[in-house]
């Protein structure tokens, strides 16, 4: 039986691999990794391909060291028969047992592939808030989050505008005085090396919005740049936000550029605000906004 033919899976795939995740939704809340742009930003780190298996779309994401499928199987029945093809044209690319897998698959199939006696770990959540919670602050428990809105308000004069492609330069200055002030912890550099990494992926976020189909936002603060954020609809419910990074050095800039992005996406009841990437820093941060839900997310590997 000859190998399954696999092709590039480039910007140009946006409006096919969207139309096909429509057709193909999961239940329950939508995980940011089931959209396009979660995905080609990262084309530096990863080579992407399309194949197709039992009738379902597979996307692999590769590098020097395996393969593996960034999503789950996308077609009616991603835990039935294409489940252990997909593991066996994995298999059979990778010469690490440990890289053949199936990442970002949601809650309820991750139960499905349990009850088919699959490996199932979990990889972390995304964040999902109400958004009018995130506008509003209201209550004691959004006391700081209001403190530091309002400080830069007062102390700083912010300007919040649309992003405009000849932002890019000054946008991808700030991420690398940004990238200078990120510290390690005790343990390792993590923190360092996945801000290293993530260049590249804001990069091509920013140099490909409207590819992309992203949302962007910048705040100027004495005529200058001085923090940005881009996102995408999730579906009709839920915005995504992809990128915020914002100069530390005027304060209370992270709460005031998020608090108005969120207030701009009126038409979305809820704000996913990714996962944690497994950072103690991260999850206290996005924490200390009141998630509404811990979205889970799920690695699946054979048994």
């Amino acid at each position: 039986m000859p190998a399954p033919s696999l092709r590039p899976f480039t910007l140009e795939d946006r409006a096919w691999f969207e139309a096909r995740l429509v057709a193909h939704p999961v239940p329950g809340d939508q995980l940011a990794a089931y959209s396009f742009p979660y995905h080609v930003i990262w084309e530096e780190h990863f080579a992407y391909e399309w194949v197709e298996l039992e009738g379902h779309g597979c996307l692999v994401a590769g590098n020097t060291e395996g393969s593996f499928l960034a999503l789950p199987p996308i077609g009616p029945d991603p835990c039935g028969p294409v489940m252990a093809q997909a593991f066996a044209f994995l298999s059979a690319r990778n010469k690490v047992a440990a890289l053949t897998r199936i990442e970002n698959a949601p809650e309820s199939l991750a139960a499905c592939c349990r009850d088919q006696e699959y490996r199932v770990a979990p990889k972390g959540p995304d964040y999902l808030y109400r958004r009018d919670d995130l506008v509003g602050l209201h209550g004691d428990r959004y006391k700081s989050q209001r403190a530091e809105y309002n400080h830069c308000l007062k102390e700083w004069h912010p300007v919040f505008r649309d992003y405009r492609p000849n932002d890019a330069d000054a946008c991808l200055a700030l991420y690398r005085r940004w990238r200078e002030g990120v510290k390690g912890d005790a343990a390792s550099d993590l923190s360092r090396h996945m801000a290293a990494d993530a260049e590249s992926a804001h990069r091509t976020g920013i140099g490909h919005a409207a590819e992309l189909g992203l949302v962007g936002r910048v705040v100027e603060v004495n005529g200058h740049v001085a923090a940005y954020t881009f996102g995408y609809p999730l579906n009709a419910q839920t915005f995504c936000i992809l990128f915020e990074i914002a100069d530390r050095q005027v304060k209370g800039l992270g709460a005031y550029i998020f608090r108005e992005f969120c207030r701009e996406m009126a038409p979305y009841e809820f704000i996913n605000a990714m996962d944690d990437s497994g950072l103690d820093g991260l999850r206290r941060a996005k924490l200390a906004y009141h998630p509404i839900r811990l979205v889970e997310s799920f690695i699946v590997s054979p048994p």
